[in-house]
């Protein structure tokens, strides 16, 4: 996704688009051009740098209602966005409504949009996998951290061979099938669990044809368990010119809008879409203010992005 600014409360349309081509920055638009909101906040994974197996009691946990799926579908099809995802923080396919939203999605959305989930692929069965080809799902990103049982178990908490065998089972299926979507890329986090089996990773996806990238490990806001399983070679930097607030929404169960999808505990919350909309919360003066603080580098009432690396 190209990389957005905040334009100054007086810039006029004419200013804003002069400094997209200076600077090749697209101005923040009247609208997210991505939308994520999360239906369901279990997850069934116990991964070494998540909250998930560190802090389960301080996550908020629900269901988002089948209404306000509805409406959320509804508002981002009248506005054209780019991207749709059902899921943020949590694991997508716990959900047994995941292939209903996404058809949904695509029944509804007129003008052409990708949608997207994100998970470990433990609950990727058989049945599933074909259902989620049939809602045209176009992203399929799995997380697979850890490249033996051992590594796997202790990134993870999962089943190794479980996993790596639904992971094929899918991309047999899709060959047996014709269907070049979902794309399917695997994700790896560089810890120093996994650090020695990133050469080995790299060619057992190679050699299958699937997209592989190595993320590096961001503090989840703060968080100091990041820094005792982070490689000592990578040392992070505080994110100070962070973008995502620009152009992407971020929504959990209840209706609220959080300020970004790091901030699992749900200490900024924007506003609340279930009471009003995805528009009205993301143009409001509140949003926008909290906007111009961060890049001022007051962070009094925005303390994740303090600590954010």
């Amino acid at each position: 996704m190209a990389e957005y600014y905040m334009p100054a409360p007086d810039d006029g349309l004419l200013r804003r688009i002069f400094t997209w081509i200076r600077t090749g920055k697209r101005f923040r638009p009247s609208f997210p051009r991505a939308v994520e909101f999360q239906t369901l906040s279990t997850c069934n994974a116990k991964c070494v740098f998540c909250a998930h197996s560190r802090s389960p009691e301080e996550i908020p946990h629900g269901r988002m209602e089948d209404a306000l799926i509805r409406k959320i579908i509804d508002e981002c099809a009248r506005h054209m966005v780019g991207r749709i995802s059902p899921y943020l923080t949590n694991e997508p396919l716990m959900d047994k409504r995941m292939p209903a939203i996404l058809r949904e999605i695509k029944q509804k959305c007129v003008f052409p949009v990708r949608t997207k989930i994100n998970t470990n692929a433990a609950l990727l069965t058989e049945e599933i996998g074909r259902k989620l080809i049939e809602a045209k799902l176009n992203q399929l990103w799995i997380s697979v951290n850890g490249y033996s049982e051992e590594t796997y178990r202790a990134s993870m908490g999962l089943d190794f061979c479980r996993t790596m065998t639904n992971i094929d089972r899918f991309l047999d299926m899709k060959k047996s099938l014709g269907a070049k979507r979902p794309k399917v890329r695997v994700t790896t986090i560089r810890t120093r669990l996994v650090e020695n089996e990133l050469e080995k990773a790299r060619a057992y996806w190679s050699a299958r044809d699937v997209d592989f990238s190595i993320h590096s490990l961001d503090n989840r806001s703060g968080e100091t368990a990041a820094g005792i399983i982070r490689p000592g070679s990578h040392k992070p930097k505080p994110r100070r010119n962070c973008d995502l607030f620009l152009k992407q929404a971020y929504i959990v169960e209840n209706g609220d809008m959080i300020i970004c999808c790091h901030d699992w505990r749900q200490t900024v919350k924007v506003g609340n879409v279930a009471r009003t909309s995805i528009g009205e919360v993301w143009n409001s003066d509140y949003f926008k203010g909290l906007i111009y603080e961060y890049y001022k580098k007051k962070f009094d009432n925005i303390e994740i992005c303090r600590t954010c690396m």
